[in-house]
């Protein structure tokens, strides 16, 4: 069995888009987790770089997604 570490080594790629990002990691947690996983036993979060509200810094931001959004995931992948 590879280690998730190593399996989103060769996944994971800085530009990638977004979906593919969150794909590769739930792909990464589907290989170390054993038993079936559910919308309800993990969580995904997502941090990303938005502009601030004054000038011209940029902040990051997380957003948590929600059990219908990791479901729809999940339905792509499992």
């Amino acid at each position: 069995m590879v280690n998730s570490k190593t399996f989103l080594e060769k996944r994971f790629n800085g530009d990638m888009e977004l979906e593919d990002a969150v794909h590769t990691a739930i792909l990464t947690l589907k290989e170390g987790i054993e038993g079936q996983m559910t919308e309800e036993s993990i969580d995904i979060g997502i941090i990303h770089t938005s502009l601030a509200a004054q000038g011209t810094s940029t902040m990051p931001a997380f957003k948590r997604l929600t059990t219908a959004e990791i479901k729809d995931y999940l339905s792509n992948i499992i």
